[in-house]
């Protein structure tokens, strides 16, 4: 049976190489379509999404294909001939390198590998989106340009990020890149917004906490969770994202995402 997604796909061919084929995707739509999709970022291949991406593809985000496209496909691409000359074990990291050395050369920019600068250049911050209210101090939610995060900081980093797992990200700030599409800015504030404060206030590795934000985040796309928290509609928008910060939404992540023996869904 064909999966639907909501939104349309989008998928159209963007190349070939020898048996494989690259297709750019609405990426939007790939998150929406199922809880492990929802961590589909830039680019994925067969082996990361076998239930929606085909043997041989590669699907790259269509709001990044024109500017990042070309380092995409040839991670993809070494990592896919890696696997098939069975070195798995090594195929990420023989993407990454590749990757990262084209970004080097074509965009001029010399990779960090995560050192902070002393100060973010200007040119990574595209404005303001909004301000939360956190009760340890205001947060300020960014938009940046994605492609110099990459290039500076960290190659496979991917829409969203705070200072409490990037060095490089102030710690009062929150970046969400402008490769995401903004109909699903909300939900990726919300899940960078409740991850920070799990690592922060509860203490949690970042691993626990981004699979709980995860979960939120999925939920919250499909309009159940915390979305009767933040909106009287089906779906939050930017206007509900400072009822983040109330007492009463960090209390219910905690019973309901992060202490249920099992995870509750709420209508």
């Amino acid at each position: 049976m064909e999966r639907r997604y909501d939104p349309k796909l989008n998928k159209r061919q963007y190349l070939t190489h020898a048996d494989c084929t690259v297709y750019t995707v609405n990426g939007l739509a790939v998150r929406n379509a199922s809880e492990p999709d929802e961590e589909f970022g830039n680019f994925a291949t067969h082996d990361e999404f076998p239930d929606c991406i085909g043997n041989r593809e590669v699907w790259i985000s269509e709001k990044l294909a024109s500017k990042e496209g070309v380092f995409f496909v040839a991670n993809a691409l070494t990592y896919l001939s890696r696997v098939a000359a069975g070195a798995t074990d090594r195929a990420y990291d023989a993407g990454i390198e590749i990757e990262r050395s084209l970004r080097e050369s074509i965009n001029g920019i010399e990779f960090r590998d995560g050192r902070p600068h002393k100060r973010v250049p200007e040119a990574i911050y595209l404005g303001e989106y909004l301000t939360l209210p956190d009760p340890k101090g205001d947060v300020t939610v960014y938009l940046i340009d994605g492609n110099m995060a990459r290039s500076y900081y960290k190659t496979d980093y991917t829409q969203g990020g705070h200072g409490y797992v990037y060095p490089w990200v102030p710690k009062q700030q929150i970046w969400i890149e402008d490769g995401s599409d903004h109909r699903e800015l909300p939900f990726i504030v919300c899940h960078e917004y409740l991850e920070r404060r799990l690592m922060r206030d509860a203490r949690l590795g970042y691993d626990r906490a981004h699979e709980i934000a995860s979960a939120l985040e999925f939920d919250l796309r499909k309009g159940t969770g915390l979305t009767k928290l933040l909106t009287a509609g089906r779906k939050i928008g930017k206007a509900d994202l400072p009822g983040l910060t109330d007492e009463a939404v960090y209390e219910f992540v905690n019973a309901h995402y992060r202490h249920a023996s099992g995870r509750k869904r709420e209508p």
